[in-house]
This record gives structure tokens, C-alpha cells and sequence, in this order.
């Protein structure tokens, strides 16, 4: 979406964040102040901008946009709000975000906006015996393949952050414990299956998902061929808010709990 501001330049509006979950996500996330201390100017005047607006609805507040040309402006913040959330590895949110979507989260269910929602705590399998047998760059590689399959494999209604080196976090509103067990079930198997370390050939080793790459033991084709050098999975511990004394640290500790447990019992496996 492209709007002209009051010197006629043409801004661009990132493309699907017109009234979609990931921009009342980012509203979401300037209405709660931030923690730390340190933030750079960008993030400042981000928050700024958006706090101030926050004043009113952000329907009224839209429409006063409108009404005063202003669109450009909460355009150009928009966009910078999205770049500084977005994890540049992985795609997926950063762990800033997190607390506040939980936070946000648990004002809907008691407003009697949402029953229930459940958090999901997914750790990659070996992941330091990747980076080191194979280096930080195909570490990378896992990473950022992962990132891609979780992105494409939850729900619109779902959000995923990268909280650590190779942890993960997914936020399920309006979704109980076995609803929430079946997803990280569903994503186990998807990681299992798809995500692989391996080569063409005597071509530079790196992370592949094997549905778009094509497996031949042709001798004649050997340059072709796709070696698989190492599986790699994902253990995931779930928990869901309701069953947890309704508060969001004791949330964290039961699926940070059960992500124990689950590599504990062997890993690439989902404890609930």
C-alpha cells in the first residue's frame, strides 16, 4: 500500500499489516512500556509516536490520521516498528514481545475477551554439536530454515518468537492443552521430517528441507545426489493458561518444565 504525504513523496506501507493480527500485534506491544533501560532512538520515537495515539481507540485514532494527512507518518513508524521486532535470522518475533503479547493475552481472557490460550516452549535437539561438527554457519542455516517452517506451519492466529540461541516460544490464543499438545505434535513431526543437514554432492554442507529437495542414488547423477549427513529434530514442552493458576510466570515454568522433561525422556518429543 503506497499513500502520498503532504509533500507528494510516496511512502509504502508493508504489505499486510492493514488491520491484520501482526499489526495489532505491534499496537499491542507499544501500549506495554518497555523494560530495559537501553533503546535506540528509532525504537524511541517509535513508542512515542504510538503511545501517544494510544490515548484514544485506534479506530478514532486512525480516522484522526486520516482527518489530519498524517498517514505518512504513522506509516514510516509502522514499518520501523516492524523491522526492529522481526528477528533477522529466524523471521520470527523477538523474545521483547513475548511478555507483552502474554500480557495482553491475559487481559482479553479476563474481559471474557478469550477462554484460554497456551504457550508452547520448543528447543532444537543437539543443537551445539551442530555448530560444532558442521560450524556456526550451518547453525545458522538450521536456524533459519526452522524459523521458515514453523512461520508456514502455524495459524494466522498464532505467533512464534525466538527467545534464545536455538529456543522457541509460540503463543496459541483461544486454545487448550490438547489443542495446543496436538499442534506442537503436528510440528514435531513437520521439523522430523523436513528439516535435514546434508549435501549435493561435494557441495558445501548445509540445512535443507527434504519436501523440495529431490533424492537420487543415480551413480551417473552423483553430483546431483543429496547426501544426508544428520537428522534434526525438536523436543517441545506445552502448558496452557488456565491450567496453570491463571498467571503467566507460572505459564513459563510448567512449559519450561515440561520442555525438560520431554528431552529428558529421550527428545524429539512433546510433554504436556
Amino acid at each position: 500500500m503506497d499513500v502520498l504525504n503532504q509533500q507528494g513523496d510516496v511512502i509504502e506501507l508493508d504489505t499486510g499489516f492493514r488491520f491484520s493480527n501482526a499489526f495489532f500485534s505491534l499496537l499491542d506491544f507499544i501500549k506495554h512500556p518497555r523494560d530495559d533501560a537501553q533503546r535506540n532512538s528509532s525504537e524511541s520515537q517509535c513508542e512515542l509516536f504510538y503511545r501517544d495515539i494510544m490515548n484514544y481507540s485506534f479506530v478514532d485514532s486512525h480516522n484522526q490520521h486520516l482527518a489530519d494527512q498524517r498517514l505518512d507518518l504513522a506509516a514510516k513508524n509502522l514499518n520501523a516498528i516492524n523491522h526492529i521486532s522481526i528477528d533477522y535470522l529466524t523471521g520470527l518475533k523477538k523474545k521483547e514481545y513475548v511478555k507483552r503479547k502474554l500480557i495482553s493475552l491475559e487481559n482479553d481472557v479476563y474481559l471474557g475477551k478469550l477462554t484460554d490460550f497456551s504457550l508452547i516452549m520448543c528447543d532444537l535437539d543437539r543443537f551445539k554439536a551442530i555448530n560444532d561438527d558442521y560450524g556456526h554457519s550451518v547453525g545458522d542455516d538450521v536456524l533459519a530454515l526452522f524459523g521458515n517452517l514453523l512461520l508456514t506451519a502455524l495459524r494466522p492466529s498464532d505467533f512464534g518468537y525466538r527467545y534464545g540461541g536455538e529456543e522457541f516460544l509460540i503463543v496459541l490464543p483461544d486454545t487448550n492443552l490438547q489443542e495446543a499438545t496436538l499442534v506442537a505434535e503436528r510440528l514435531r513431526l513437520i521439523i522430523d521430517e523436513r528439516l535435514q543437514i546434508g549435501h549435493y554432492g561435494l557441495n558445501q554442507i548445509t540445512a535443507f528441507d527434504l519436501t523440495k529437495t529431490e533424492i537420487t542414488s543415480d551413480d551417473s547423477a552423483i553430483n546431483d545426489a543429496f547426501f544426508l549427513a544428520r537428522d534434526v529434530t525438536c523436543s517441545f514442552g506445552v502448558a496452557n493458561y488456565l491450567d496453570n493458576d491463571q498467571s503467566t510466570d507460572t505459564l513459563f515454568l510448567r512449559a519450561d518444565e515440561n520442555l525438560y522433561i520431554a528431552k529428558e525422556n529421550g527428545r524429539n518429543q512433546v510433554s504436556a
